[in-house]
């Protein structure tokens, strides 16, 4: 970070916009760490779309205005509400997927214990009865 970005001040109406922006983001991890919680996914390609459209947002203001120690200031509240939403999203998301896995598991093993179960010899894998 260069001097002038350490002392920049936040141009009006910035910190307003950040600050809409990251309680939206918040709102839709809020929202999607509920369904997660309740294992509803019927959601889950909106809510990447909306995290997905608020994070292209948040990084196009950011690249436009650059970083100010006021604006971080004032935005202090509401980043470490989203660090803490995120941080719960991804322990949500990280059960699912654990449980995802575990099943996986399972169908792999019960497929596998299937297909060799004695059903068909070793002759009948390598090529069947007899000629025919």
């Amino acid at each position: 970070m260069n001097a002038h970005a350490r002392t920049a001040k936040a141009p009006a109406g910035l910190p307003e916009t950040f600050g809409k922006l990251l309680s939206r983001l918040v709102e839709v991890l809020e929202r999607e760490n509920a369904d997660l919680r309740n294992n509803n996914l019927s959601m889950f390609s909106e809510y990447v779309r909306q995290k997905d459209l608020l994070l292209l947002d948040l990084s196009r203001l950011s690249r436009m205005h650059g970083e100010s120690a006021q604006l971080r200031a004032l935005l202090d509240g509401e980043l470490r509400r989203v660090k803490e939403a995120l941080a719960e999203n991804a322990r949500l998301l990280e059960l699912h997927l654990g449980a995802a896995r575990e099943f996986a598991s399972f169908l792999e093993d019960s497929i596998r214990r299937h297909r060799s179960d004695g059903t068909y010899s070793r002759n009948v894998a390598r090529g069947g009865y007899g000629k025919w």
